[in-house]
């Protein structure tokens, strides 16, 4: 009879715990402990309302369990607190979410390092945003508008020397663009209108000596007889160049790696 009674108990009492959960008052609004989850049973996420808002802690996962994302709602406002996490529970982000979108300063994480920061009004990138290498030293810096590119772009050998300035409006390259050698000397000074490279594109050597001039007009070489003189080793460091400052960023993906293969062929950046 006391196995029963307590087998009675103990249903009522699981059964006074489910109806806290995913409950909706007489007006429809969202109350208490809400939680969602997978088709396979794990849990999506967790949370509590107070009057149909989110408030405290909230809790989402990944599908294998992991947590993905801490969200913490204040009591009044629109501002919430979030931290992001990889499927190995890493941190990979912090910030502040603002109706749902990014707002201030976002920090970003690899293995626990920061690898960048930005800055979000209303949900586009805007200001000045950094990357750095995996050891911490700056190898970035660009200035965004409504998400889009605007001004000064700068990337940094290891040592905090530049290695490229260029400028952008609209997120096109508008203006000077200079690469440099280790040293700190240019190694190569260009222009860009909408895009494309036009007027002088000076290149120069590691003692900082003129080595020859090319021209462009509306991105269209007007003097290849220029490149024709050049012997072969001249013409992969043209080659060389003309990617760096046409596509910057396919020299970014990998920094590390461009870096040691800079070094091994006599640049150190030290």
């Amino acid at each position: 009879m006391k196995k029963i009674w307590f087998l009675f108990l103990g249903l009522i009492s699981l059964l006074a715990t489910s109806q806290e959960i995913n409950r909706t008052d007489a007006s429809g609004w969202r109350q208490g402990l809400w939680k969602k989850q997978y088709p396979t049973g794990k849990t999506m996420y967790e949370g509590s309302f107070r009057d149909n808002q989110p408030v405290g802690q909230w809790k989402r996962y990944h599908e294998s369990g992991q947590l993905k994302a801490l969200l913490n709602y204040p009591e009044t406002g629109d501002s919430v607190q979030a931290q992001l996490f990889d499927t190995s529970g890493k941190q990979i982000a912090r910030g502040v979410y603002t109706d749902e979108k990014k707002a201030g300063n976002w920090l970003y994480f690899s293995e626990g390092k920061k690898i960048a920061e930005e800055y979000f009004v209303a949900g586009k990138k805007n200001g000045i945003s950094r990357k750095f290498y995996p050891t911490g030293e700056l190898l970035e810096e660009a200035e965004w508008k409504d998400d889009l590119r605007d001004g000064k772009y700068r990337t940094f050998f290891k040592n905090g020397k530049p290695y490229l300035e260029c400028l952008y409006r609209n997120h096109a390259r508008n203006g000077y663009c200079i690469s440099y050698f280790p040293s700190g000397i240019p190694e190569v000074e260009a222009f860009y209108q909408d895009d494309l490279p036009e007027g002088e594109w000076k290149f120069f050597r590691e003692n900082g000596t003129l080595n020859y001039t090319l021209q462009y007009r509306q991105g269209v070489l007007l003097n290849p007889e220029v490149l024709r003189k050049l012997d072969t080793q001249q013409l992969n460091d043209w080659e060389k160049n003309r990617d760096k400052l046409t596509d910057p960023e396919k020299f970014l993906s990998d920094p590390t790696n461009f870096f040691q293969e800079k070094q091994q062929k006599g640049f150190s950046g030290r």
